[in-house]
């Protein structure tokens, strides 16, 4: 399966950090002073997080590719009722987790669906701004969207195996122990059901590209927002989950057009990347 021994032996010191990590439990309810600089910034950005054309033009530009990737793979697992399928309501009776979520911009238009969803993030603003946005200007999808300021292992703890499909969209290049993060994230979802994660790919490209130009020349992003060290390859994130026992069912890549503030599907990972797995059902994991 591995084409040489060096991916072999990576592959084995991961599974090894893995069971190591999940004997020790996820630990991310003890915030270390890392997490609390990286929430801090994303908290500084709150009062400005709806304006289109503020610091987070860019994430909602990625809702016209990220909403219809999460759609149209929750409907192609065959989760979704066929009364549904090819309305505007096409998500109804899904139940969704969206890790991460931030004021609530993926959040509400996944609820705009029909989905039932739930949004956790460790900033205190931002959970204020999302349920301030809800309930000013979202008021129709009160009853399908819930928010809370919640660490993903203390909320699956009342959670466990409850959700259809759960999101981690620009999550996974801001945390240290992806591990954990990802294992508790597996642990609230169904059997069946996807995972959906978009992502930065750890590669020089992306760095001179998104980081370099996008953060300290074209001040696209806030400088700071990104870190090379906390970036990850699909590859690493598939083997990650192949531990969990979820099958990655699509890798696309991704990029983004600074000048037009759009993003688009492209044929390579080399620079962002979005992911699709799914939990196996009992009988699949022997």
């Amino acid at each position: 399966m591995f084409r040489n021994l060096s991916l072999l032996k990576r592959s084995n010191l991961l599974a090894r950090k893995i069971s190591l990590d999940a004997g020790a439990g996820t630990g991310s309810t003890q915030q270390t002073s890392e997490t609390i600089r990286e929430v801090k910034h994303h908290e500084n950005l709150a009062a400005n997080w709806w304006n289109k054309k503020g610091p987070m033009a860019a994430l909602h530009a990625l809702n016209e590719i990220r909403v219809p990737l999460i759609r149209d793979g929750i409907v192609a697992r065959g989760n979704v009722n066929s009364r549904y399928i090819n309305t505007t309501k096409v998500l109804s009776g899904q139940c969704i987790l969206e890790v991460g979520c931030g004021a609530g911009l993926l959040t509400e238009q996944l609820a705009r669906l029909g989905a039932q969803v739930t949004g956790i993030d460790l900033g205190e603003e931002l959970i204020k701004t999302a349920k301030e946005h809800l309930s000013n200007c979202s008021a129709e999808l009160c009853d399908r969207v819930q928010y809370k300021m919640e660490p993903i292992d203390q909320h699956v703890k009342a959670n466990f195996e409850r959700y259809d499909a759960l999101v981690v969209s620009e999550v996974l290049e801001h945390v240290d122990d992806k591990v954990a993060l990802l294992s508790a994230c597996v642990k609230t979802l169904k059997p069946g059901g996807s995972i959906f994660i978009t992502t930065m790919n750890k590669t020089v490209p992306m760095w001179i590209g998104g980081v370099v130009v996008g953060e300290y020349i074209l001040n696209i992003a806030p400088k700071g927002t990104h870190h090379w060290d906390k970036m990850i390859a699909p590859l690493d994130v598939q083997r990650i989950l192949d531990t969990m026992n979820c099958q990655t069912v699509l890798v696309n890549g991704s990029t983004y057009d600074f000048c037009r503030n759009t993003w688009r599907w492209i044929n390579s990972t080399q620079l962002c990347y979005a992911l699709q797995a799914v939990k196996q059902m009992p009988s699949e994991c022997s």
